[in-house]
């Protein structure tokens, strides 16, 4: 899949290496605004629930908005190459195991916890994750692009690219056991998601196309949309941190891992000079 990618920007870059340009090469840069809609993360645990098999949940996130900043440069009159980092605030919407939820154990697996709670369940009851913006996440991306532009001299310019970079996925949040199968204690315990969700950065690739509006001689509107994904594994390790418990009763589902991918939909403001 890396490799497509490369292939493809290449391929951008040398259809039109030759064509002559109309305008000297100029620099650009542009603000974008708009939305985006992540996708989930069917991820696996390192450490065991009480049945002995690693936690099996998914991870589901709310649609926010979406804010990117870019600094470009046309290298050719329909290809141009740029950096960009944005900026993608979300919550977390769910997360718990397929099936069903039977007194906060899955149904398929009753060793282990169906998912997570905003607050300590109260009689099998898990109350959804849908609190305020305290519980926190937010994607950081930085990427580089090549775009190529289908009708550079017109008002209306048709443009799609590729781009490649890193993805850096911030959480502070804590959550609750839906329940806690196998151990010594019926008390309540939590799991805090603090720091990082991934590495410092995760390679992530995307796909990108939109049109553009010529309103000045220099001065464009960008329609865009964007698919990016990363390729491996994001990886991240919550705590717990409940005390009062001897340690042997808590539950420690160490590192989560899985792939994670995200859309988003902006209007931007391109200037060149």
């Amino acid at each position: 899949m890396v490799a497509k990618f490369l292939s493809l920007a290449i391929v951008l870059v040398a259809s039109s290496a030759a064509a002559q340009s109309l305008e000297e090469p100029r620099w650009y840069g542009a603000f974008d605004f708009g939305g985006h809609w992540p996708g989930s993360i069917n991820s696996s645990s390192t450490g065991r629930a009480p049945d002995g098999q690693p936690y099996n949940w998914q991870w589901r996130f709310k649609s926010d908005w979406a804010l990117s900043a870019r600094l470009g440069y046309r290298l050719t009159r329909h290809v141009r190459v740029e950096g960009e980092f944005s900026f993608e605030p979300t919550d977390v919407a769910s997360v718990h195991a397929p099936g069903a939820d039977v007194a906060g154990v899955s149904a398929s697996r009753p060793g282990e916890p169906w998912g997570l709670c905003q607050t300590p369940p109260a009689a099998g009851a898990c109350a959804p994750l849908n609190g305020p913006n305290k519980y926190f996440t937010a994607d950081y991306a930085g990427m580089a692009n090549v775009i190529y532009d289908v009708t550079p001299d017109r008002r209306i310019d048709p443009f799609f690219g590729v781009g490649f970079g890193a993805t850096h996925i911030q959480m502070h949040t804590t959550y609750w056991f839906s329940a806690t199968p196998g151990s010594s204690s019926s008390t309540p315990q939590s799991l805090e998601l603090a720091g990082t969700l991934t590495h410092a950065g995760e390679l992530a690739l995307q796909g990108l196309a939109g049109v553009s509006y010529r309103i000045a001689p220099r001065v464009r509107l960008d329609l865009s949309y964007r698919y990016y994904f990363t390729p491996g594994n994001v990886i991240w390790n919550p705590l717990n941190l409940t005390t009062g418990l001897p340690a042997t009763s808590l539950l420690h589902p160490g590192n989560f891992s899985g792939q994670f991918a995200d859309q988003s939909a902006t209007m931007g403001v391109r200037y060149a000079f």
